[in-house]
């Protein structure tokens, strides 16, 4: 038995730094997918709240090291006295990650989701932020001293889930992690094949991340920055939406 301590010891401390938040790479930025996976055994539960009383849940599985699958489901109005407005089918994504980044190349990571974000709408067949369909990311990470670490993301993809035109898009977005306490993120969409239902300024979105225990993050964001959606769609204000996402990771082997 005192030969197994040291080994039991090694196991556990892996165990607890696989599930640790502060260090590990996002799993999406606030919309945009990252190349970040969830370790083998690992489950990523995440929960939103957003305008209209809309939530989304759900959770994404490491089954191996460069295969992730996950579900979500939500809807509009489930926070207060209306009636629920939920969405019309779940959400599914499958992600995987075909290079490991290097000293001199970034990492790569290939994938499909169904979810978009905010309420689902019923007469342009699809959500208020468009889901991303098949898509491609590049992440690459930089130590900048005492200061930090930033991750430089950006990707393409082609909408093949809503009812609208699937010709190539792209996003870029930036994580910059302060502490092991507080990111900052900012991601940006150019949303180029939906112009008919927006104004053409693409979509800016920041947030800030706290993780405040080895296994919880909360996130604040405020989504489209630039105005881009039509004023009837954020009820006639000029205003960025917000919109608060709780995370939660755990290792079911």
């Amino acid at each position: 038995m005192p030969r197994l301590i040291p080994f039991i010891i090694l196991f556990v401390s892996v165990s607890v730094s696989a599930q640790d938040l502060g260090e590990r790479p996002l799993q999406k930025l606030i919309d945009c997918p990252s190349v970040g996976m969830p370790e083998t055994g690992c489950y990523d539960f995440e929960f939103r709240a957003y305008p209209d009383g809309g939530v989304l849940a759900g959770f994404t599985v490491g089954l191996f090291r460069r295969f992730a699958i996950g579900v979500s489901y939500g809807g509009t109005e489930v926070i207060g006295f209306g009636n629920p407005n939920w969405n019309l089918q779940p959400g599914v994504t499958a992600k995987c990650r075909v290079i490991d980044e290097s000293m001199t190349l970034p990492a790569l990571s290939l994938g499909f989701t169904s979810q978009g974000y905010g309420a689902w709408i019923d007469s342009t067949d699809q959500y208020l932020f468009r889901a991303r369909g098949l898509f491609l990311t590049l992440g690459k990470n930089f130590i900048v001293g005492s200061l930090g670490e930033i991750t430089a993301h950006s990707g393409v993809n082609m909408n093949t889930v809503d009812n609208s035109n699937s010709s190539l898009d792209f996003f870029t977005g930036l994580e910059y992690r302060a502490s092991h306490y507080i990111a900052f993120i900012a991601e940006y969409s150019g949303d180029f094949d939906n112009q008919e239902d927006n104004k053409g300024h693409g979509y800016l979105n920041l947030g800030v991340r706290w993780t405040f225990a080895e296994r919880l993050a909360l996130d604040l964001h405020l989504k489209d920055i630039l105005l881009n959606l039509d004023s009837t769609s954020r009820g006639g204000r000029a205003v960025a939406g917000r919109e608060i996402r709780i995370s939660y990771v755990e290792r079911w082997w």
